[in-house]
């Protein structure tokens, strides 16, 4: 298992984006053994209740005993896989917007270096950019083309 190597920058929020990254990787993964091991101590009863079944036939209710144990362990651990799932989507469509939010930033740092003559219309692409970024994608038809041009037309001085 590799060891990753600290973030090294004086931005506070690609610190605290990193530190999430971590925490959520580390929640993730034990999440994930937690589901595995829940999930192979369900198997391992189920197999003892055969054995124990076929071993004394005449003690029928410690077989079942031990097979509905398994069974319920089993549910428990679909039950952590299922939540598993649920909050890896969860996560990442999380970072997924910090991830969009750093890009914002740093497009307005890089903006702010430039030169104050071409800012205006840097800051119109940066905006126009985050008003399309949470649009669903759609088709080009030549209709909704024709319409963006007349739009563009009427709001020209």
């Amino acid at each position: 298992m590799s060891q990753e190597a600290p973030v090294q920058t004086s931005d506070p929020f690609i610190q605290k984006l990193h530190e999430f990254y971590g925490s959520t990787l580390f929640q993730q993964k034990v999440s994930f053994w937690s589901s595995v091991v829940a999930s192979a101590a369900g198997l391992i009863v189920v197999i003892l209740a055969f054995i124990a079944y076929f071993y004394d036939r005449n003690k029928l209710s410690e077989s079942v005993v031990l097979g509905v144990a398994g069974v319920v362990a089993q549910f428990i651990s679909a039950a952590f896989f299922y939540v598993h799932n649920k909050s890896t989507s969860q996560a990442l469509e999380g970072f997924g917007k910090l991830v969009k939010l750093q890009d914002t930033k740093l497009a307005v740092d890089l903006v702010a270096r430039m030169d104050p003559k071409n800012h205006d219309y840097m800051y119109m692409s940066i905006i126009n950019v985050l008003i399309l970024r949470n649009e669903p994608n759609r088709d080009l038809t030549p209709d909704l083309v024709r319409a963006l041009q007349e739009t563009g037309k009427q709001n020209k001085p």
